[in-house]
């Protein structure tokens, strides 16, 4: 965009809630030249804000301002338009993206004040409540889940017969399996729903409803779209692999990446009418969908970006050229999206995200495992906020991992250097402070 003296003026890419993802994107638009401004939502609780050092900018400027936001949607887009004229005056804001779950809402009011491309409430609630997202799909005619929801116990009790067991009790707006549970008796299902009904999730919920769903069984699949006009192009396909761990049903263990020559019939197609339903024309998606004997039926669309810390952009990259961040900045451009192939390109290689699980607790005293780690053959990234005196937790869900390991390269070396990654948690990853008892 050029102003009347014919200098170049500046386009300004918010980023709201850059956790995780999002502040990689942030260096992905930083680098194209946006100016990039980081707006902290209500809902971005400062607890959850030391998630968005996945990304160092310590040596380099990423964000030119960074805000709060006000106490009406008004005052922010004010705040902002007033921000960016100080900054660079008739700076022009070419998007507003959510660069966390607890941004999401926040951007969309944004966007639409502003006049940017945006997807618009949704008539049927939030677009982020699974219960919300399950009514869609059978209004659209899509498979969906059986579930039952509810705030209150006696509501819910009587309608969970034709569910069968065992029965998955999760909130109704969570993430990284926080507050999933798989129940296999009534007894259980009640204790949980009463469990979860007075317990606050680790990232904030607009929603205290509970779901109680039947169990699908099958593989699980992630399924990343980035969307323009009502278009959506599919960035990168993967698998799921989640087993039992120390006491808790669904523990993520790996992350594999599928070419879509591999992927189930019906899959992306399946996924591309669930954004349809959702009425989702704009921006970043990550879809998790079970393949059934029935064929394809959605957990959750989280209208977002994939998170994970980020660890997963190098590989996807190094596999088909891009990555979920650096397509989600090509949607703001009409020829970047364009240029997008509809379904991302065979892999030159193979790769593997391996979510690290604890098997024991401590504070830190040697890291022995990551050291080994660096030595693998196909390894490529390390990502962990571990260090010594740091305490393990056991690993029960997306927020006790014990790092996230990438690797990269030939097939049978990944699989010989999981095998190895395997059994070093088993042994142990770390050296641990002996366990004090007090005395007299």
């Amino acid at each position: 965009m050029m102003a009347e003296t014919g200098e170049l003026v500046p386009s300004v890419v918010l980023v709201v809630d850059p956790l995780s993802i999002g502040a990689c994107l942030s260096k992905v638009a930083a680098a194209r030249g946006f100016l990039v401004i980081a707006l902290w939502s209500k809902e971005g609780t400062a607890s959850t804000r030391k998630l968005s050092s996945c990304a160092d900018h310590s040596k380099e400027k990423v964000y030119w301002a960074t805000m709060e936001e006000e106490v009406s949607i008004e005052e922010t887009v004010k705040a902002i338009q007033q921000s960016i004229e100080s900054i660079h005056p008739g700076a022009h804001i070419r998007g507003c993206v959510p660069g966390s779950e607890a941004g999401v809402n926040l951007a969309e009011l944004v966007s639409e004040h502003l006049g940017l491309q945006c997807n618009g409430l949704f008539p049927g609630g939030d677009r982020r409540n699974k219960h919300v997202q399950r009514n869609a799909l059978l209004v659209a005619g899509c498979r969906a889940v059986q579930e039952v929801c509810g705030c209150a116990w006696e509501d819910v009790k009587e309608n969970l017969k034709h569910l069968g067991l065992p029965i998955v009790v999760k909130p109704v707006q969570s993430s990284g399996t926080d507050g999933v549970q798989l129940c296999r008796s009534m007894g259980e299902v009640e204790e949980h729903f009463r469990h979860l009904r007075c317990t606050k999730r680790r990232l904030t919920s607009s929603d205290t409803a509970v779901l109680c769903q039947e169990f699908l069984s099958g593989q699980e699949y992630v399924v990343d779209h980035v969307s323009r006009n009502g278009v959506h192009k599919t960035v990168m396909v993967w698998v799921y692999e989640k087993q039992p761990a120390n006491g808790c049903d669904f523990v993520y263990f790996a992350m594999r990446p599928v070419e879509v020559e591999d992927c189930p019939a019906g899959l992306i197609e399946y996924t591309r009418a669930a954004l349809d339903a959702l009425k989702f024309c704009h921006g970043a998606t990550h879809a998790e969908v079970i393949m059934t004997k029935d064929g394809p039926c959605l957990v959750e669309m989280n209208v977002r970006m994939m998170g994970a810390l980020g660890c997963y952009v190098n590989l996807a990259r190094l596999l088909t050229g891009t990555s979920h961040p650096e397509a989600t900045v090509d949607c703001l451009d009409g020829e970047r999206f364009d240029a997008l192939p509809d379904v991302p390109r065979a892999f030159e290689a193979s790769g593997r995200v391996i979510f690290l699980v604890s098997y024991f607790s401590g504070i830190v005293t040697g890291m022995p495992g990551y050291a080994q780690m660096h030595k693998l053959s196909s390894f490529m990234e390390l990502h962990t906020s571990l260090s010594i005196g740091s305490k393990v937790e056991l690993t029960v869900d997306a927020f006790t991992f014990a790092g996230i390991l990438v690797l990269a390269g030939h097939k049978e070396q990944i699989e010989a250097d999981v095998e190895e990654v395997r059994q070093m948690e088993k042994e142990g990853l770390f050296c641990f402070e002996p366990p004090s008892f007090g005395g007299a």
